[in-house]
């Protein structure tokens, strides 16, 4: 795997053409750098020689040099940053569309405010690389140039004036390894830090309701804090190192005034070459105190890469398919679970032997106390995981034999929380299948029992939605994410407790929804509550990972099993507590 600076190279590279023409008005510049220093020079010997009509001609010059200079400032400017704004576009949509393809389990285990903070801060800083190019040119050239103007000029006084440049390099190679190892604590801090405020907006609710507003103020000042005194230690190690530079710099610049103001007395040399060779030594000195800076800048940018990589494009995906996997034909709904053991990473065993068939055109109702595998089950099935153990088969096909996004287009999904996205209620259901009919929209309308609702909205299908569903009832929510469901005509509709957070209306509306679809397709649902597995054809009960029981509600209540132990607490109005 090549190292975390051979792929910023890499990144940077890929913005070549503007980098060449930014680096380009960068070397013109340092150039026009250098012929200030000679106007200078001959500005004060006209002055001094009193050759006025020698000072009206150089002024033509002055002006000349003045506009090569803005214009190549301002191509070096916009270039630059062009380089670096392209870099970071192509960067977020590459780690963006990496993110698609990892499995559920790599988002389980983040906090979405550090990913937020990867895609944003940490591309933020290495964005910087493309500065790094300009001045990884600028600054040598500014010192080599400068180099060797003084040793042209005065070989004796230029190897005075470099006597404080062994001191310069080692204050530089010191700090900046420092400042990358800070660089990369920030970066982490930074990651918590909006994790917290990420945590703290979208649970305002829960927080207004349960009084905590002072504890999430002081957590979050905690972490904005820590964040705080993390970035100032970085800033402390960067402020000290140019001023430092600049310091020893100026002892360099001392000696050359005491000695060279001792030449021009002697006549040695001329105060002109005397002012030229101090602006070179001044431009070399601020040149010094810049590679200081980039070094710095070095830092950060490795630091915030080294997390980009570790954090997201280096993640290799557990869960893909077969190079010759084939696409899962038009499916009837028959499912299979034969022989299923599955193990999350951290070892807890949430699924154990378990085996069931369903027949399609058949509706199932799973149900059990919580950490049974109901959901892990319906995980299962959309292949967000892969079993340890036995085989998941829809149509018979074993689903690590086709590929994911085959299994996934022709399931319908609705979740236990209604997440909408930003948009109208025609762009949310019609994200179930971007291609739709208006009739098709109008059918799934119809289907999920939202016709009246829409009706009595101002702007129709076209009213607007926030992303939570701002606006919308639960049941009313549900209702859409069913359509966004059905508009796929899906074989398989898996709604994983989609009732459990409503009022017995809203259930209400909904189960008639599912009832009048369920002889369409395969319909399995993750029950919460026992009403809505009560009109299933058939109940697999779970209990610990096992499938311990299974038949109809009747046929279950007989046996006086772990379901009617479900059903006598659900019916004391204790199971919301039971089985959430």
């Amino acid at each position: 795997m090549p190292t975390v600076e051979r792929r910023v190279v890499r990144l940077v590279k890929g913005e070549w053409k503007a980098l060449t023409i930014g680096l380009l008005c960068t070397v013109g510049v340092a150039g026009v750098e250098f012929a200030i220093a000679k106007l200078i020079q001959y500005f004060v010997d006209l002055a001094t020689h009193k050759d006025l009509a020698g000072l009206d001609r150089l002024m033509a010059v002055v002006f000349l040099v003045a506009a090569c200079r803005y214009f190549l400032t301002s191509g070096q400017l916009y270039y630059m940053v062009l380089a670096g704004q392209n870099m970071s576009r192509k960067l977020r949509q590459q780690i963006f569309r990496h993110m698609q393809h990892l499995p559920l389990s790599f988002f389980q285990s983040k906090q979405s405010g550090a990913l937020q903070s990867t895609i944003t801060i940490d591309v933020n800083l290495v964005e910087n690389s493309t500065k790094l190019a300009r001045d990884l040119i600028s600054e040598p050239v500014k010192v080599i140039g400068g180099l060797i103007y003084i040793f042209v000029l005065n070989w004796r006084l230029a190897s005075v004036a470099l006597l404080a440049m062994p001191f310069m390099l080692y204050v530089i190679i010191r700090r900046g390894r420092k400042i990358r190892r800070i660089t990369q604590d920030l970066q982490d801090r930074y990651g918590s830090f909006v994790s917290v405020l990420e945590e703290a907006l979208r649970g305002i609710r829960i927080i207004k309701a349960f009084g905590m507003e002072k504890y999430e103020i002081a957590r979050f000042e905690e972490q904005n804090n820590a964040a705080f005194r993390t970035s100032m230690h970085v800033q402390k190690k960067i402020a000290s190192i140019k001023p430092l530079v600049e310091l020893l710099g100026t002892v360099g610049i001392a000696a050359v005034l005491w000695i060279g103001g001792r030449d021009v007395a002697r006549g040695a040399m001329s105060g002109g070459e005397l002012m030229g060779f101090l602006y070179v030594v001044h431009m070399m000195v601020t040149a010094a105190s810049g590679v200081g800076q980039m070094n710095a800048t070095r830092s950060q940018v490795l630091a915030a890469a080294e997390r980009i990589y570790r954090e997201v494009l280096d993640v290799v995906s557990d869960l893909t398919d077969k190079p010759d996997a084939p696409p899962l034909p038009p499916l009837v709904g028959h499912i299979e679970f034969r022989n299923v053991t599955f193990r999350y990473p951290d070892g807890t065993e949430a699924l154990s032997d378990v085996s069931f068939t369903i027949q399609p055109g058949e509706s199932i109702a799973v149900v059990g106390e919580s950490g049974a595998g109901k959901s892990t089950m319906a995980d299962l099935l959309l292949r967000f995981y892969d079993p340890i153990a036995g085989q998941v088969l829809i149509d018979g096909f074993d689903l690590r034999d086709v590929t994911q996004g085959s299994i996934r287009n022709q399931i319908g999904v609705v979740p236990q929380t209604t997440l909408l996205f930003s948009g109208s209620i025609r762009e949310n259901i019609r994200y179930g299948k971007p291609d739709a009919t208006e009739e098709e929209i109008d059918a799934a309308v119809s289907a999920a029992h939202l016709t009246r609702f829409v009706e009595r909205r101002e702007d129709g299908l076209d009213s607007a939605l926030g992303g939570r569903a701002d606006g919308l009832s639960g049941g009313e929510g549900q209702r859409v994410a069913i359509a966004r469901a059905l508009i796929r005509k899906p074989a398989i509709l898996l709604l994983d407790e989609a009732t459990s957070a409503l009022d017995s209306v809203s259930e209400r509306s909904v189960q008639e929804a599912v009832e009048e679809n369920k002889n369409q397709r395969t319909v399995v649902l993750i029950a919460h509550r026992l009403s809505t597995a009560a009109r299933a054809d058939r109940v697999l009960v779970f209990h610990r990972g096992r499938l311990v029981e299974q038949g109809t509600h009747t046929e279950l209540l007989a046996l006086d099993g772990e379901y009617t132990r479900l059903y006598r607490a659900y019916s004391h109005g204790i199971v919301d507590m039971a089985v959430s």
